[in-house]
């Protein structure tokens, strides 16, 4: 095909990678580039960079749990990985308070993302408060992080969930005193 160049400077004709190296510069491109509904490859070493970050304090009021034996959602969080090799690295900071009238208080929470996989526990008991003896209540900042791999471009919601052994009330408080989750997606 031949290339022609019209009056008003538009060309025709030049198939892609057509045009000589150096031809188009950085001022030449738009100041945005929209890659909605494409793949990018990011080239060799470039993996491991923060994408993007979510922050949510979803926890506005305290939330009682009562019921021992039932894991209960406290908090969630929701981001949409731009890729399917990203991973997800969540950052969670959980206030608790667990309440007995002595004895073993013996509290927990977990991580899962919506479709039910679990993310983090906190062990093989999964306890984050255990006391012996406790003279009524036991406060607790559990802090921890995960780093998930959902294989998907879908958006993912990731819950905090708590869980009373036992005790008579297990709290989790609100963000005004600390309750938060943070999702950063990393490059793959």
């Amino acid at each position: 095909m031949a290339v022609t160049i019209s009056g008003d400077g538009t060309i025709t004709g030049i198939t892609a990678g057509g045009l000589p190296n150096g031809c188009v510069t950085a001022d030449d491109l738009a100041t945005t580039l929209d890659l909605s509904g494409n793949t990018v490859t990011l080239p060799s070493g470039t993996g491991g960079k923060v994408l993007q970050v979510v922050q949510n304090a979803s926890l506005t009021s305290m939330l009682t749990i009562s019921t021992t034996g039932t894991w209960t959602d406290v908090g969630d969080i929701t981001i949409t990985p731009s890729s399917t090799s990203s991973k997800i690295k969540i950052t969670c900071m959980v206030p608790v308070l667990v309440y007995g009238s002595g004895g073993i208080l013996r509290g927990s929470s977990r991580l899962v993302r919506s479709d039910g996989t679990i993310v983090w526990n906190t062990g093989s008991y999964t306890e984050h408060v255990h006391v012996r003896n406790a003279d009524n209540e036991h406060n607790n900042m559990m802090t921890f992080s995960a780093v998930d791999s959902p294989a998907t471009t879908s958006a993912q919601t990731y819950k905090v969930q708590g869980y009373l052994h036992t005790g008579d009330f297990i709290y989790f408080w609100q963000a005004d005193r600390g309750f938060n989750m943070i999702c950063e997606e990393i490059a793959g």
